[in-house]
């Protein structure tokens, strides 16, 4: 991404997430429990929109940056908020999944900036991530 980009809260930007890795268990633990045979990745993967959630005064200070990736699929989950396309950057419906908060490099992983959210999709992010960090 451009040097002279400024992320700003609230941006939709779209991501390099790979690569993830897995359920993040260590290896002694695995090795504990040989019985898992789920080994199916629980972190988002790909090139995919995500909402920027770091505050504005990190975002101008730091080479990274927090974000939640979006999917194209909604589950309805207290931790999901719902962003339509008609009404916001994202191509198509979106749910936001604060459940998969990640700090990411804004030179290696963000390709763009597409636009922002409007602020009562942020309000529901915002409560949505108090409800995962459990903050309430």
């Amino acid at each position: 991404m451009s040097e002279q980009s400024e992320i700003r809260r609230g941006d939709v930007v779209i991501v390099r997430f790979d690569p993830a890795e897995g359920h993040e268990i260590s290896r002694c633990q695995r090795d504990f429990d040989e019985s898992s045979e789920d080994q199916r990745s629980s972190e988002m993967k790909k090139t995919r929109p995500a909402v920027v959630v770091q505050n504005d005064v990190g975002n101008r200070n730091s080479s990274t940056t927090i974000v939640v990736p979006a999917t194209g699929t909604y589950r309805g989950y207290p931790f999901e908020v719902l962003v339509e396309a008609s009404n916001s950057p994202v191509e198509k419906d979106s749910s936001v999944r604060l459940d998969q908060i990640r700090v990411i490099s804004i030179e290696k992983r963000v390709h763009s900036v597409v636009g922002s959210l409007d602020a009562p999709t942020m309000t529901a992010i915002d409560d949505a991530l108090r409800l995962s960090l459990a903050l309430e």
